[in-house]
């Protein structure tokens, strides 16, 4: 009797913890997700510092992916993984009208530009099925790349 006893109380322990293990998983999923993406912005700036402008990154939150590309070409394609979704960013680019066009480039010295040539910078938002968000922010002028768990300041 005493063994199973014990044996119902330690199966109450594990599924007492299983959600918070699952929810902590959720969290380091979000969190590479967001590190891999800082890494692969600095890769497009490191191209774009060492003078091949032609780079570019391009956000796609419909589909939760980003593309780097060289000129018209994809050179790399992420795909999130499942659970974890591309809300939005701020990026314009273009200069279009809507304010934002999700492309994302840097000039010789590394500085988010936009086609006009004005140094802008900006942010992507990330966040799990637990809705925790991360933001990848890309600031305007230093052109530094980090990632911070609360929005950035407008």
């Amino acid at each position: 009797m005493l063994e199973c006893i014990i044996v119902c109380a330690i199966i109450a322990v594990f599924i007492s913890f299983t959600p918070v293990f699952f929810r902590v998983l959720e969290r380091q999923k979000l969190h590479a997700t967001a590190h891999l993406m800082v890494a692969d912005l600095r890769l497009v700036q490191q191209y774009s510092i060492n003078g091949d402008i032609d780079y570019s990154i391009h956000f796609d939150p419909v589909n939760d992916r980003y593309l780097l590309k060289k000129g018209v070409y994809s050179h790399k394609t992420t795909y999130l993984p499942g659970g974890i979704n591309l809300v939005t960013t701020n990026f314009n680019f273009e200069n279009s009208p809507d304010n934002c066009d999700h492309k994302l480039r840097f000039n010789l010295r590394g500085e988010p530009v936009r086609k006009n040539g004005a140094l802008v910078g900006g942010h992507v938002s990330v966040c799990n099925k637990y809705d925790e968000f991360l933001y990848v922010i890309v600031a305007s002028i230093t052109g530094r790349v980090r990632v911070d768990s609360k929005p950035p300041s407008s």
